[in-house]
């Protein structure tokens, strides 16, 4: 099987020396990569890995322009968003040291942390080599919608569910090639919302001339965001993703918000549906999820309260890198006197980043997160597509962790690259 992955490394490595925008393409089309692994002696590796490495190692070489003017710039007019990466980057090294095993915390350091950092920077420096919408937004839409097509087939199928989410009909849940439901909506829920802000901006705002070059790709992007639009709430139903669904109405709610024709009717409609979920006696079970009074929330409550209760023990370092589960083990708590298996993160985003990276850590990331607002909110770059998408980001990380998964780090880091790079 190693013969294969070097025989690919090959072939991504050539393609992108001649074509640099044909391999960030791929990159971005083939992000679920990450699953396939191999070492190299005692490193282990991913295919994902392996193509972020080529294309920062040939974007450095061949196509980064201007790289301190474009630090200089990028300081400039997203001050917040660059202090707070660099604490969040800085805290992240730190928790090498604090963890209970630093081989695997170097390995979430470097495949959580640095790679989608650096992946990040060379695109910006290489940015005059790239188009944002037709080489990155349209291969992570076309990624969601093979996603979306592979769970629609599971759940008529079954077809390699893993047995804990087939066995039981009255809790089966569709996981694509993740091997678990979550990553399914994690995954697919903010590329519904850029889908619903790429044909809203193409349809309503009538922005035609910043769109990708020439007609044909244009259409290929439309019709694949109208085809995920279809199928991608659907696959997150069927994996039973009630905070992917919330974070793609959230989403799509930001997008009505932004536009003076829609803003009033959505809210009218939130404030609609807010009244019916508190008062329709058929909502009861809908309610019952959506304020943790169900077993699913209390088993996330009760999570929660054992990370709160070892944060209070660890209030500066956190767990450190890869330990929360071993370092969680003592405050482990039963629900309603079930014992529940121990999950490799508190599924809250700011928890997470507590317990991973410490209080500096976390401090950076919500600097992080407020940087990038404002700076959307100063209308730089593709604005309302990256105000949507930090939305959907943040009401989904409410109840899951967004972030702490290879593909969704990567995904994270193409918010600010829609801000900076500057292509419409």
């Amino acid at each position: 099987m190693i013969a294969f992955y070097i025989l690919y490394a090959a072939f991504y490595f050539l393609i992108t020396w001649q074509r640099f925008s044909y391999g960030v393409f791929l990159l971005f089309l083939l992000l679920p990569t990450y699953l396939l692994r191999f070492s190299i002696g005692p490193l282990p590796m991913t295919i994902l890995e392996i193509m972020i490495l080529v294309v920062c190692i040939i974007g450095i070489l061949k196509h980064a322009r201007h790289i301190e003017e474009s630090l200089l710039t990028l300081f400039k007019k997203h001050r917040l968003f660059t202090l707070g990466t660099i604490l969040f980057l800085i805290a992240a090294t730190v928790s090498i040291f604090t963890a209970v095993d630093m081989r695997a915390a170097l390995g979430e350091w470097k495949a959580f942390y640095i790679e989608p950092f650096a992946l990040f920077l060379i695109l910006y420096f290489a940015r005059d080599r790239i188009e944002i919408k037709t080489d990155i937004l349209l291969p992570l839409v076309l990624s969601g919608l093979a996603t979306s097509l592979f769970a629609i087939i599971q759940h008529f199928t079954g077809w390699m569910v893993p047995w804990d989410f087939w066995q039981n009909n009255a809790t089966y849940r569709v996981t694509t090639w993740y091997g678990f439901p979550n990553g399914v909506g994690l995954f697919i829920a903010p590329l519904v919302v850029l889908a619903v802000a790429i044909v809203w901006q193409r349809l309503f705002q009538k922005q035609k001339d910043d769109w990708a070059t020439g007609q044909f790709v244009s259409w290929i992007l439309l019709v694949s965001c109208f085809s995920l639009l279809l199928i991608g709430p659907l696959a997150i139903y069927y994996a039973k993703s009630t905070g992917g669904l919330i974070g793609v109405a959230a989403g799509i709610g930001m997008i009505l918000l932004l536009h003076k024709k829609t803003r009033w009717s959505a809210v009218a409609v939130g404030i609609v549906g807010l009244i019916s979920l508190l008062s329709i006696p058929r909502l009861h079970s809908l309610r019952a999820e959506l304020f943790f009074q169900d077993r699913s929330g209390q088993i996330r409550l009760s999570m929660w309260q054992d990370t709160i209760n070892l944060l209070q023990d660890r209030p500066l370092l956190g767990a450190g890198l890869a330990s929360y589960d071993e370092r969680i083990a003592p405050y482990h708590t039963m629900v309603n006197g079930e014992g529940i298996e121990i999950f490799h993160h508190p599924h809250n985003i700011f928890l997470t980043m507590y317990v991973n990276l410490g209080v500096f850590g976390l401090i950076g990331f919500i600097l992080m997160i407020i940087g990038l607002f404002f700076s959307a909110t100063r209308k730089y770059g593709l604005w309302i597509m990256v105000l949507a998408l930090i939305t959907t980001f943040v009401v989904t990380g409410l109840v899951d962790s967004p972030y702490i998964k290879n593909d969704l780090a990567v995904l994270f880091w193409v918010f600010p690259l829609m801000l900076v790079a500057r292509q419409d």
